[in-house]
């Protein structure tokens, strides 16, 4: 558990990428839909080096089915975060969660990950969570936490709309690296009934400890605290 700051987590993200980038090339990265990433976004766009920027490929851990530019889109929001902050990467990826052939869609997002990233594990995957411990459109007890596939379709989601796109949990763990968002009371309430286990009722407590750090606001640590 680490102290939130934006510009903290970007600075992060930034050494991990760089990294990446030294070592093979290139550097995939994954972000959440919600408000909490926008101010990280728009942090490591600022601080981006043209050395990561001109090699960077960004993607979506999930995606709801409505039309581009939807208000409910996860693409739209984040992208403007990064926007504020600077010039987009190299490769930015949104889900063609707007298809019909919602099935079709996941393998076609699976495909095009699995290429960008030469068949090598996502470098960096950017996670906020819900109060409920959910992450991506991973949710309790959801028979979608035990996919198998890397991109798979959602069609009855607890939360509205019912229709999504997400990456699973396998692509996720495989991840070289898991940045965790835990902003806010409630939040603070599900780190700490995610350190007490893996637990199907708690989707984020799923994530394997090694390579998976937390950031938490003050909030977030009052409430794990209480």
């Amino acid at each position: 558990m680490l102290p939130y700051a934006p510009a903290t987590v970007a600075e992060a993200l930034l050494s991990l990428l760089d990294a990446a980038v030294a070592q093979r090339g290139l550097a995939t990265l994954a972000i959440p839909g919600g408000r909490s990433p926008g101010p990280v976004l728009s942090e490591l766009a600022q601080i981006c080096t043209p050395f990561v920027r001109e090699r960077l490929h960004l993607f979506w851990l999930d995606e709801r089915a409505v039309p581009p530019l939807h208000p409910e889109r996860n693409d739209a929001p984040t992208l403007a975060a990064w926007d504020a902050g600077g010039a987009r990467p190299a490769g930015v990826y949104p889900m063609p969660a707007e298809s019909a052939d919602l099935d079709a869609a996941a393998l076609a997002y699976a495909d095009v990950v699995r290429r960008v990233s030469r068949g090598h594990p996502l470098d960096v995957v950017l996670i906020g969570i819900g109060e409920d411990g959910h992450l991506a459109s991973l949710f309790p007890g959801h028979p979608g936490l035990r996919e198998l596939s890397e991109c798979f379709a959602v069609t009855d989601s607890p939360k509205p709309p019912p229709r999504r796109l997400t990456l699973s949990l396998p692509i996720i763990h495989a991840a070289r690296a898991r940045i965790v968002l835990c902003l806010g009371r409630a939040k603070g309430l599900v780190y700490t009934r995610a350190n007490r286990g893996p637990n199907e009722d708690c989707p984020i407590s799923l994530l394997p400890s090694a390579g998976t750090v937390w950031y938490l606001d003050d909030a977030a640590v009052a409430g794990s605290q209480a």
